[in-house]
């Protein structure tokens, strides 16, 4: 096994090596006898050296005044490694923040007619979470898709999805399904343009010849809208 290769791979560098070797072939040596094997400047040597004793692999003892250096057991490796995986899982969590705060992709796609409106009630269902929305007006969803809304809600209970709705104090007509919770807020806070946030994503409904969808995939978005949504939520009242 080419243990030099090896020993590069754990981190250490070559110098290092040469003089880890040669202690272990020779035994305690002064940096003058390690010159002498290694071929090395005596300068780097004693680098290398003081590399090797902060790392515990070498230690060092007077004799005579000369200062000789024993290599430690090739087993002090391993707990070399285990101190490098010890300093490296305390830095793990800062490493995961600084991967979550990265930039993010924000995609924006757009889609128009029935079949626009179809992929966004598919896309939701593929999420499966939960659902949220605001300045929803059920009546008009009810008289343009009323087959297309039957199949969303069977599968959503299907999937024990649920939903969560702010409507204005006005609205005339809402859907009676358990997994529905609606709220009423008044007709000042409402918006004609649907907006309805699922995991990472908000989509948006506009009315029209043909309608149009407008879906943005984006986290920061996403949780911006959710915020939005909650503080709406706490003053909404639960009945008219």
């Amino acid at each position: 096994m080419d243990c030099e290769r090896i020993l590069q791979q754990i981190g250490l560098k070559g110098g290092e090596i040469k003089v880890y070797i040669a202690l272990l072939k020779s035994g305690p040596a002064s940096v003058h006898e390690i010159k002498k094997v290694t071929q090395m400047h005596r300068t780097t040597i004693y680098d290398f050296l003081d590399s090797l004793l902060n790392k515990g692999l070498v230690s060092s003892v007077k004799e005579n005044n000369v200062t000789l250096y024993h290599a430690k057991r090739p087993e002090k490796l391993l707990n070399f490694l285990k101190e490098k995986e010890r300093n490296l899982r305390k830095i793990l969590p800062e490493l995961a923040n600084i991967e979550q705060t990265k930039k993010e992709k924000v995609q924006v796609c757009v889609y128009k007619g029935f079949e626009g409106f179809k992929y966004l009630l598919t896309d939701i269902i593929n999420e499966g979470k939960e659902l949220i929305s605001f300045g929803v007006d059920e009546s008009i969803f009810e008289e343009n898709f009323p087959d297309a809304m039957q199949w969303f809600f069977q599968q959503e209970r299907a999937q024990k999805m649920r939903e969560r709705i702010l409507v204005s104090e006005k609205a005339k007509f809402c859907y009676s399904y358990k997994h529905i919770h609606y709220k009423f807020i008044p007709k000042d806070y409402f918006v004609s343009v649907p907006t309805l946030v699922y995991g990472n994503k908000v989509a948006n409904v506009i009315w029209g010849e043909p309608i149009t969808i407008i879906i943005v995939e984006s986290t920061a978005l996403a949780k911006s809208h959710k915020k939005h949504f909650e503080l709406l939520w706490k003053i909404a009242k639960e009945k008219i």
